[in-house]
């Protein structure tokens, strides 16, 4: 009996109409319009309000979509306004920094290009005193300076010369003469005792050492015990020896060429 009612109900066309609408808990609706015999038109109504209700959720829904949207399409222009002045400050600040960097090289730039022309300069004077030097030393040209004089009154041997000779380059001279002929790097001393020769050309007595350098380190050096002038005052006991300081002694340049012979 129950189940001939049931089918009697689906068979009804309210039941055809609510789930023709195919809305949800239909079948609910329809169970609990038949328990307390809700009308039709009841359920119907509260479905059309349910689908209203549905349309302005979704409609707020949307609206609220809409606006988050547009607030991130604001957020990334602002976001990239913002990126493009950074880096216009950036490329502003590598440009002060690149401007700083080339001044800066410039000056350094100056201040090598000085220093290298001092260099120079200096480095040509040193050259030049250099030069002089050697002039000196080597008897080229004539020179003047402080030193001492040694004078020897005797019959000396070529070689006593030749040793006394040795004597004063060890001592620091920077210059010598011996009775007006300069000493260079190949000065020959030869003769016999009494006719010595210096450079080809003899000398007589008195022999006269010119020797320019420190008088305060000539001076002891020649004149210590057990030196060459104690020798000689032994060896020649009536010689006069003479050793005095100068403050100007002129020394005459080598009269002949020098020879040079180039480095093999």
């Amino acid at each position: 009996m129950a189940r001939q009612a049931d089918e009697r109900d689906a068979a009804t066309p309210d039941f055809r109409i609510v789930r023709s609408l195919g809305a949800p808990g239909a079948d609910r609706l329809l169970l609990q319009s038949k328990e307390r015999r809700i009308p039709f038109k009841r359920i119907r109504s509260w479905l059309g309000t349910s689908r209203l209700g549905l349309f302005f959720v979704c409609l707020i829904f949307g609206f609220a979509l809409m606006i988050q949207l547009r607030t991130q399409e604001s957020l990334r222009q602002s976001t990239s306004g913002e990126s493009a002045n950074d880096l216009a400050t950036i490329a502003g600040d590598l440009y002060d920094s690149n401007t700083l960097l080339r001044q800066e090289v410039d000056t350094l730039l100056s201040q090598q290009g000085n220093f290298t022309r001092s260099y120079d300069a200096g480095k040509q004077e040193d050259l030049a005193a250099e030069e002089a030097r050697l002039e000196a030393f080597n008897g080229v040209v004539e020179v003047t300076g402080p030193g001492v004089e040694l004078t020897i009154d005797a019959a000396l041997r070529p070689v006593d010369v030749e040793d006394l000779l040795n004597e004063v380059r060890n001592a620091g001279a920077e210059a010598i003469a011996i009775s007006g002929q300069r000493v260079v790097y190949n000065t020959a001393i030869g003769g016999k005792t009494g006719q010595v020769t210096v450079n080809g050309v003899k000398i007589t007595s008195p022999v006269v050492f010119d020797a320019i350098g420190a008088p305060d380190v000539l001076e002891p050096a020649l004149a210590r015990k057990g030196g060459m002038l104690s020798y000689l005052r032994t060896s020649y006991p009536q010689a006069q020896i003479t050793l005095t300081r100068q403050n100007n002694l002129d020394l005459p340049a080598y009269p002949n060429q020098i020879p040079i012979h180039p480095a093999s």
